[in-house]
């Protein structure tokens, strides 16, 4: 590879924001469920169709998005990268934040970068059993239908079962070797979350302001009319 530096720091950045992209999706879509209360659900019924769609489609999303990420079969997913940062170590030049040393940072030497490597690969491979769930919904339900589930669409649940916990689990692990080999190789803390994720619960707190807002009859025969804030 020529220029391994440049092209695996471009890499790694590729990855990092396609990641925070598939994470904001998961986040959203926890958040519309959390919309599902008795207290809350009111509001969610307002838009449920249009919400059964989101949700349908960005379940989808991030399955697929995660199931490439953390394949070991892609020719560009997070093991890749970790193998060939594996291979090109001494070009990259890792180092970490020293705040007691005068120059502050500290290298990382080859040796000991690889050492890191396999331990990630060896949180991920922790994860195997979950990853391996996750491609099957992308093989056998997203990307390709089998017969037995689009006979019967929610067999897929039952055959292979995926909690927002484990997701939760898989997304920190991630998280955690993103940001350790974005500080190492771009010398920077970056946050591994995109903050506009709870977009979601501003549209839905305003849909349920407004309802409360229509059933206040003081305010209404105070000749508040809501119907003039709708065009």
């Amino acid at each position: 590879m020529n220029n391994p530096k440049e092209k695996l720091k471009k890499y790694l950045d590729q990855i990092v924001h396609r990641f925070l992209n598939s994470k904001s999706l998961f986040c959203e879509l926890k958040r519309i469920n959390s919309w599902s209360s008795p207290e809350d659900e009111e509001a969610l019924n307002h838009g449920s169709y249009f919400f059964q769609l989101a949700t349908y489609s960005m379940t989808r999303i991030y399955l697929v998005e995660l199931a490439a990420l953390l394949s070991n079969k892609e020719d560009r997913s997070l093991i890749d990268w970790l193998e060939k940062a594996c291979v090109h170590a001494k070009a990259l030049s890792p180092s970490r934040y020293k705040p007691n040393d005068k120059n502050e940072r500290e290298v990382i030497t080859p040796d000991e970068y690889r050492e890191i490597i396999d331990k990630n690969i060896s949180d991920l491979d922790s994860f195997n059993d979950l990853t391996n769930r996750i491609k099957a919904w992308r093989d056998k339900s997203i990307a390709h239908l089998d017969k037995a589930f689009f006979d019967t669409p929610s067999a897929i649940y039952d055959r292979y079962p995926i909690k927002n916990s484990e997701i939760d689990q898989l997304i920190e692990c991630v998280s955690q070797i993103l940001h350790e080999h974005y500080s190492y190789v771009f010398h920077s803390d970056a946050r591994m979350e995109i903050l506009s994720e709870a977009n979601v619960d501003s549209v839905l707190r305003y849909v349920q302001a407004f309802q409360r807002i229509r059933k206040d009859k003081e305010l209404l025969n105070s000749g508040f009319r809501p119907v003039d804030y709708l065009e």
